[in-house]
């Protein structure tokens, strides 16, 4: 018995010391690339845009948030940043409402291959909140709806965070994506320029969910948004100043290939794939055009 309890301490110090790796990489010095905006939202109300996914039930439909202090109101364009708007909207109208949920902060969407879009309600600047929160809804259909509800709701926190406000603050998420069947997000951090990885073992919507801290990665600021390929291999994350693709085949992206770029753009918080492009969006409704083979690898 006293073997057995033995070798469980041990298993489980080992792991401890696994996930507490900090991963980094040494990066080439290399001038920022100034973005170019391609095109611009049409549509006044996407003044924060936040986030970003190309819809995989409707063919040329991206979709788009604002954050906080804005309405729970989601926004279906094309890759040209033109709304799509239901019939009997009016001129100034647009935009799908989600009528069972608020918008405290948003600030993320993720979308699965299952047509279901993941609102993420994660903005937690103040690292003070108990009310995180993830509302899914079906891909609405962008030309005739105008309302919409969402049908799960998966609450979650930081099993590591044991005070709130959290000191240091690196509770804050603006990254949330799906890959391999999981659902994962990344914090943003103020007292440093690492993010976690964390991965959904539960999406329980009777039950606060845990989340796993899977890695940590040194990212170089703090992470404004994330997106994953269809097939799961590629993940790209974006900060204010860099984009970075991690490539693995078994979600351990931070340990697979990895490539970045700096970048100079005016507060760029939302990214996408888009076959071999990434769409980044502002929040001065400007959106770019970025191929993946553009980037460095670094490791």
């Amino acid at each position: 018995m006293k073997k057995i309890k033995f070798l469980l301490l041990l298993t489980l110090f080992l792991f401890s010391c696994l996930s507490a790796e900090i991963i980094s990489v040494d990066l080439p010095k290399k001038e920022a690339v100034e973005l170019t905006p391609y095109a611009s939202f049409d549509f006044a109300d996407i003044n924060e845009s936040s986030a970003i996914v190309k819809s995989r039930v409707w063919d040329d439909v991206y979709w788009t948030l604002n954050d906080s202090g804005c309405n729970n109101r989601i926004f279906p364009f094309n890759s040209k940043g033109e709304l799509y708007r239901a019939e009997w909207y009016k001129e100034k109208d647009g935009g799908i409402f989600i009528g069972n949920v608020i918008n405290i902060d948003w600030e993320e969407m993720a979308i699965d291959n299952d047509g279901n879009l993941y609102i993420c309600d994660t903005g937690n600047n103040f690292n003070t909140r108990k009310d995180l929160a993830i509302h899914v809804i079906k891909d609405p259909f962008p030309y005739a709806t105008g309302n919409t509800t969402s049908f799960q709701t998966i609450n979650f926190y930081y099993p590591e965070q044991k005070e709130f406000p959290a000191v240091p603050n690196n509770y804050d998420c603006e990254a949330v994506f799906w890959a391999n069947d999981n659902l994962y997000l990344l914090t943003k951090h103020r007292a440093n320029e690492q993010t976690h990885l964390y991965r959904f073992d539960s999406l329980d919507q009777l039950k606060i969910n845990p989340v796993t801290r899977i890695g940590t990665f040194e990212i170089g600021g703090m992470v404004t948004a994330a997106d994953a390929s269809i097939d799961g291999t590629k993940l790209a994350v974006l900060t204010y100043d860099n984009i970075w693709v991690f490539e693995a085949d078994d979600g351990d992206y931070f340990n697979g290939k990895i490539s970045w770029l700096p970048i100079t753009a005016n507060q760029c918080e939302a990214v996408c794939f888009d076959g071999d492009d990434l769409i980044i969006t502002n929040e001065q409704m400007q959106l770019f055009r970025l191929p993946v083979t553009e980037f460095i690898p670094v490791n």
